[in-house]
């Protein structure tokens, strides 16, 4: 005999037989993700409590508590039945660990712990449980901290909004890279002013307002994408709001940590009205989604039988050894790659014409964490080359190529006006990809190009380098990995800088492989 409960009847539910050995062995088996994965867990905790772009990741775990919380009359109901794909299913969050670990890119391993989570909460409860509570599950991933890929594009999208903005309103400015001018001052779209803490707080606020409003999956995508766009236009409407409060007040206002303080307050406001406007196209919830049916004998006779604990724990044995089994493989793959021994490099003569290396005093200063590094000048003809060389006998995670706080220029010395991939047009009608960069100063302007080396393979992406470097560290590299980095002044355009640098790299660029190719 079976009784329907209403949802708000939550005080006298009768779980299904199964869930009292599903949630022993699913918080044991959590519990060993927990240790075992440990580190990186508590990084992702660290760049919460670190970062203000993911302090909301300390809100993720109480709101899928609340959420899931709110689910259990339906979950009551039915009787938890080990799922065996899904158990299979955790060899693809192992992997992608082991591709994080062995790139040292440390969102993809954070991301594949997270995903570990609700994949082992699939394994024991099943298919089907696991399909009610979809959601709470997916809303898990917003804890991760991913998102600073943004920060450029961001910068870029506001500086072109701002400007568009200022000359509608008929006010001069010129834009140079992330700077602008206007009559009285200048200007600069920072990495604080990007949006992208407001784009990722709209976007976890905005898909979590859906799932509680809406039913209809339509309005539910409508309005997340509607949590991508405004925020996006609002950061614009911001930073042209602080740039003409600061032209009208002189400059007395908007100028220092205030206007961050006005980018908040606009932006709770700019919330309040999505959600506002949400609330006129709110739609109830189904009848189906308030009742749940209880089985007060104890059986489901939606599911049949409860399985006993063995079952249980069998399934989720399975997917704790393929979890552990990443982390396993790596301390293999770290004891097999030997570290290479650390090879000094020495930079080649001049040839063709041009001379050095000598030692340099010029200000333009790349870095790169742990690297050996090489900074000279090479001289034709009145002309010169600046040449930076960041060279790594092996990487490790706290000296790798392609590293957040790697830079090929200091940001309190140069502004960046614009960058992009170019071909440069060697002697040998060769074409060799750099990544082109071109930079103030005052009045002093400089063209930079830059390329990665990794195991004897030359690219100008960052995620081909990492691939690369994946690559010679699970096969056990050869050589070593280098950055190589040059720069030359020019005074209008970069038209000459240009026939200087392919000049210097018809000449030398061989020579220059040779030294780190070894």
């Amino acid at each position: 005999m079976t009784e329907v409960v209403q949802v708000e009847d939550r005080k006298n539910l009768v779980w299904a037989p199964g869930w009292s050995s599903a949630f022993m062995v699913l918080g044991l088996s959590l519990l060993v993700l927990g240790v075992v994965f440990w580190s990186t867990y508590n990084d992702i905790v660290i760049v919460w409590w670190r970062s203000e772009t993911y302090a909301h990741g300390f809100l993720i775990l109480p709101i899928v508590g609340y959420l899931l919380w709110q689910k259990r009359a339906e979950l009551a109901c039915m009787s938890p039945q080990p799922s065996t794909g899904a158990a299979l299913l955790m060899l693809f969050p192992a992997l992608l660990w082991l591709l994080g670990y062995a790139a040292q890119v440390a969102m993809l391993e954070q991301l594949a712990v997270v995903a570990m989570l609700p994949v082992m909460i699939w394994v024991v409860i099943g298919t089907a449980a696991a399909k009610k509570i979809m959601f709470p599950l997916a809303y898990l991933f917003f804890a991760v901290p991913i998102g600073n890929f943004l920060v450029g594009p961001l910068q870029d999208v506001t500086a072109v909004f701002t400007v568009w903005a200022l000359q509608m309103t008929g006010i001069p400015v010129y834009l140079e890279g992330r700077f602008f001018y206007i009559p009285g001052g200048s200007f600069e779209v920072a990495q604080a002013c990007s949006g992208v803490r407001y784009l990722i707080a709209s976007l976890a606020l905005g898909t979590l307002y859906a799932y509680l409003n809406y039913v209809s999956f339509r309005r539910r995508l409508i309005f997340i994408a509607l949590a991508i766009v405004v925020p996006v236009v609002a950061n614009g409407i911001r930073a042209y709001g602080i740039v003409m409060i600061a032209h009208l007040s002189d400059y007395s206002l908007a100028v220092g940590v205030d206007h961050i303080i006005y980018g908040w307050l606009f932006f709770g406001v700019v919330i309040f009205l999505l959600f506002g406007l949400g609330s006129f196209f709110r739609e109830e919830p189904r009848p189906d989604d308030n009742t749940a049916t209880v089985l007060q004998n104890g059986m489901s006779g939606a599911n049949g039988g409860a399985p006993d604990i063995k079952r249980f724990t069998t399934w989720a044995l399975l997917a704790i050894t393929l979890a552990v089994s990443a982390p396993g493989f790596t301390v293999w793959m770290d004891a097999r790659s030997v570290a290479r021994p650390v090879v000094n490099v020495n930079l080649p003569q001049g040839t063709g014409g041009w001379s050095g290396p000598y030692e340099t005093s010029d200000p333009w200063r790349p870095g790169f964490v742990g690297a050996q590094e090489h900074r000279v000048e090479y001289r034709k003809n009145g002309q010169s080359v600046q040449l930076y060389l960041a060279y790594y006998s092996s990487q490790n995670k706290d000296a790798e190529l392609i590293n957040w706080y790697n830079v090929v220029f200091d940001e309190k010395q140069f502004r960046r006006l614009g960058d992009g991939i170019t071909q440069a047009r060697l002697s040998t009608e060769q074409d060799w990809p750099v990544f082109a960069t071109r930079l103030r100063s005052g009045e002093q302007s400089r063209l930079v190009w830059h390329w990665y080396e990794i195991d004897g393979v030359a690219t100008v992406s960052r995620v081909w380098a990492k691939v690369y470097a994946v690559q010679s560290r699970l096969l056990g590299a050869r050589i070593g990995s280098a950055a190589w980095v040059i720069s030359t002044g020019y005074s209008v355009s970069t038209e000459k800088a240009e026939v200087v640098m392919e000049d210097f790299l018809s000449s030398m660029l061989p020579r220059l492989r040779e030294a780190v190719n070894q």
